[in-house]
């Protein structure tokens, strides 16, 4: 029975709806597997093109191929200039720069051949072992009564062997403030080139340097010194300080003495866990924003609370900041000086 022409009409835009949805699929089904196929025509894996029809093989090629480009093999290295290199090669190295002055500050993979490397700890731990060609200065016997005497530590420095020339790389134990107070006492001595290795002697053998039980034969010298006097707060100076409209008062020890005394209620508390983690300095951005909330960029800072002071010292002139220190506790004994204890 024939269909009349309203019937053959619809029958032909049935067939035609029917083609379209076919060749839609078909074109669906191209643009899939061209996707998944996508930029393995050169052998190369492309990063940006998922393979459907095996995504956890693909997954897995990605987060290799990430991985490559994060730390870029030594060939690439080789063809690249120098300064590139080093600086793809050690992204510590990019971290340390970020630093205002980070030339105070040394990696334990990045020491210049011509410093002075000074240990600072005791005799005992020193001929345990050393970084390689490093002379010991104990850092004790730059103090009398637990704080900088100039003229022991004149002749400390005499006997070995420095000059004010000297580029000087001083290391110690992470587990005391010797090397801090060695830089802020050379700092104070007026000896100009000075960097303290990010980590001490642990951050030497984790970097995998191998250490020396030699002492190197160095001949003494007559070191003279030409004392910064800015440099430490003494009792004739503190009022004047005080007394200055951009002064901050940082205090270095514990929250918990903080809160038993200070000097002034204007002090503020700033122990180093905010400032080291783990032995070592933390990030600049980190410190940038920990100091930029509390100090003036051209005042003076006031630290106190040796001898975590001396480490809190170093901190603030690493990022660029002026910065005086307060030895000992002679400070309580002062008009200043803020007690909540009865």
């Amino acid at each position: 029975m024939g269909l009349g022409v309203s019937g053959q009409k619809q029958q032909r835009e049935i067939a035609g709806t029917a083609f379209f949805i076919s060749l839609l699929a078909a074109t669906s089904l191209i643009i899939l597997f061209s996707t998944a196929l996508a930029g393995t025509e050169t052998g190369e894996f492309c990063p940006d093109c998922p393979d459907w029809t095996n995504l956890d093989g693909w997954y897995a090629q990605k987060e290799s191929y990430e991985n490559s480009m994060l730390s870029p093999s030594p060939a690439v290295f080789q063809n690249m200039p120098n300064s590139q290199a080093q600086a793809e090669s050690n992204p510590i190295e990019e971290k340390a720069a970020d630093y205002p002055v980070a030339s105070i500050l040394t990696r334990a993979n990045l020491i210049e051949s011509d410093r002075v490397v000074l240990d600072v700890r005791s005799i005992q731990e020193y001929q345990k072992g050393h970084i390689p060609g490093a002379r010991n200065l104990y850092w004790k016997d730059l103090q009398r009564d637990g704080a900088l005497d100039p003229i022991l530590a004149q002749e400390a420095l005499g006997r070995a062997g420095i000059i004010a020339s000297d580029r000087l790389l001083i290391y110690g134990d992470s587990s005391d403030h010797g090397a801090p107070f060695v830089f802020w006492a050379l700092s104070y001595l007026g000896h100009e080139d000075i960097s303290l290795l990010d980590g001490g002697i642990d951050a030497a053998l984790n970097a995998g340097l191998d250490l020396s039980a030699n002492a190197p034969s160095i001949a003494p010298t007559n070191y003279t010194n030409h004392i910064m006097p800015g440099l430490l707060v003494t009792p004739e100076s503190l009022d004047g300080l005080l007394a200055l409209s951009d002064v901050s008062i940082l205090d270095a020890r514990d929250f918990s003495e903080y809160g038993k005394n200070r000097i002034t209620n204007e002090a503020m508390p700033l122990s180093l866990d905010r400032i080291y983690k783990d032995s070592g300095i933390k990030d600049a951005s980190i410190l940038e924003d920990l100091f930029g909330s509390r100090l003036d960029e051209s005042g003076t800072a006031v630290v106190y609370g040796t001898p975590e002071a001396y480490s809190l010292f170093f901190s603030l002139r690493l990022m660029g900041y002026n910065a005086t220190l307060l030895e000992g506790d002679w400070w309580k004994e002062t008009r200043w000086a803020v007690s909540n204890v009865k």
